[in-house]
């Protein structure tokens, strides 16, 4: 679910409000109708404090409810006591309830997973399970934050779950507990690649962070990945910290007061300084903390930033306890990156732009020597990014390659052709020497082999190719002649199969592809094409 969260301050706990994708962690703050007393103390605060001048409409509401109605202002709110602890619990990642990663659908509650050690996983709760009901309560139809209230509760109370597991449902009970999730872990992606992935801005993350960077040193990396996709935020002290380890002692933030004055914020220089090649990871969940340190690496150049433009939250709030033991969440001030860049209800801008792949894979490829981004660049797990950051040309992938023939409105039931120069030894011919690589995920479609001659095979796949989408039909090296020698050069066919499953007129089924034929002028590649003659440097 999406909540919204902020972050502290030295007095009053000044915090940064953000978008944050924790799930099962906080609940709603209802609806409280507060005291006169407690009216009269917002109603001041909001005449003296709020970060813009408050109209008399506002300030003259007759409820709690009514004036912070008016306002407007989503990040300003009032929480109860138990509000507040839970609240600021959930910065942290600690909270009460059984302990699951979850998604709302029509029928209830979707398990994408369970956290570790926690109830949900005792009791054996998994992906893909559907929690429809809880001691009764039906969970259809329900906002995330109505199913949340409804599992979460008192620690050690127990609460019944129906669930759905395919097409059977049955009963499991729970013992709700005390949940902590790390709010920052690492690990070395790709033997050499320092992955931190922050969850949350909490109290002990830029500690927690320092002794992961220390570890993963000790591993040898040569460059890193700071992943705050769906991080909506926390403490600012924390977000300040951390982007110290980054600047050094310079310029973080800028951020307007009431008054309208822009103060820039100096942090100071913790010492250490990560100086190593850097690709900061963003999405439209990244908020505010998260924005704080994503605009300040672009602005001052330390970092690359890979994704898509964040969520656009630029206000730091601050908690005002109250006389009741209820506290105000209010808006008392606007930030900016540190060269002034707006970033409220803007974002900040990825400077490589990845939409649909997995942007974690493109920067694996980025950070990867040119013989190694290739290699991967070719696997389906890679295959997307790759074709995000390059191109869909054949080329990108297979650049020493030639290209072979480009047929189209091929049959669904497509059988292939590959005759060779010499004669072939049968045992390196497999669906790794020869692959029917769907041009844009990646998927291999499996094939068998049919010798004809000692010098043609036929290519049978061993489904129905999809219609409308074009495959390459890759021709590797790794195929020997009878003496052992290899081939020359790896050779492409690009095949368009056709919109129907109907054979196209005038197409054959059967093909022949020479692979020691070149390419006619009216099927090459030519210098005038967009993609033609990229060298990617990363």
């Amino acid at each position: 679910m999406i909540v919204r969260l902020l972050t502290k301050r030295a007095i009053n706990y000044v915090l940064l409000s953000m978008t944050f994708v924790l799930l099962l962690m906080l609940s709603t703050a209802a609806t409280v109708k507060a005291s006169e007393d407690v009216l009269t103390e917002i109603r001041y605060l909001l005449r003296t404090q709020y970060v813009e001048p408050v109209s008399r409409e506002v300030l003259n509401a007759p409820t709690v409810e009514k004036m912070l109605e008016r306002l407007g202002d989503p990040h300003t709110r009032y929480f109860t006591p138990e509000e507040y602890r839970e609240f600021v619990g959930s910065i942290d990642m600690n909270f009460t309830g059984i302990g699951i990663h979850m998604e709302m659908l029509p029928e209830g509650v979707l398990v994408l997973s369970a956290i570790s050690g926690s109830p949900a996983e005792e009791v054996g709760l998994k992906l893909g399970d559907i929690i429809i009901s809880a001691d009764g309560e039906s969970l259809a139809g329900l906002s995330s934050d109505e199913a949340v209230n409804l599992l979460r509760g008192l620690e050690g109370s127990r609460v019944l779950l129906r669930v759905k597991r395919g097409t059977e449902t049955r009963n499991i009970q729970v013992t709700r507990r005390a949940i902590a999730e790390p709010t920052v872990t690492g690990e070395v992606l790709s033997g050499h690649i320092g992955y931190l992935d922050l969850n949350s801005f909490g109290d002990e993350t830029p500690e927690k962070f320092e002794t992961l960077v220390n570890q993963l040193n000790e591993q040898n990396v040569d460059s890193w990945i700071v992943d705050l996709r769906d991080n909506g935020g926390g403490y600012l002290s924390s977000a300040l910290d951390l982007t110290s380890y980054f600047i050094g002692s310079d310029i973080a933030v800028r951020i307007k007061d009431r008054t309208g004055t822009l103060h820039p914020y100096q942090v100071k220089d913790p010492g250490w300084k990560m100086d190593q090649r850097i690709i900061v990871l963003i999405n439209e969940n990244s908020a505010s903390a998260s924005e704080i340190l994503a605009a300040a690496l672009k602005d001052h150049d330390k970092a690359t930033l890979v994704g898509t433009t964040t969520y656009g939250k630029g206000t730091v709030q601050s908690m005002f306890p109250l006389e009741n033991g209820g506290v105000l969440k209010m808006t008392v001030d606007h930030f900016y990156s540190p060269q002034g860049h707006e970033i409220d209800k803007v974002g900040v801008s990825p400077n490589v732009v990845i939409q649909t792949a997995d942007s974690l894979k493109a920067a694996e490829l980025m950070l990867s020597d040119s013989a190694e981004a290739l290699a991967l660049a070719r696997t389906d797990a890679y295959w997307e990014a790759w074709q995000e950051l390059s191109g869909a040309n054949y080329l990108h992938y297979y650049a020493s390659y030639r290209q072979v023939a480009e047929l189209s409105d091929v049959p669904l039931n497509k059988k292939f052709i590959v005759n060779f120069s010499a004669e072939i030894n049968w045992e390196s011919v497999n669906n790794s020497s020869i692959e029917l690589i769907h041009s844009r995920t990646g998927e291999r479609t499996s094939a068998t082999f049919k010798p004809l001659s000692t010098t043609a095979v036929q290519v049978i796949p061993d489904i129905e190719l999809a219609s409308d989408t074009t495959y390459w039909l890759v021709i590797h090296h790794t195929i020997l002649g009878v003496a052992g020698q290899t081939l020359q050069e790896g050779g492409i066919t690009i095949a368009r199969t056709i919109e129907t499953d109907e054979e196209a007129e005038g197409i054959w089924k059967i093909q022949s592809l020479r692979m020691n034929d070149r390419l006619s002028e009216g099927n090459r590649i030519r210098p005038g094409d967009p993609d033609y003659g990229q060298a990617i440097k990363f």
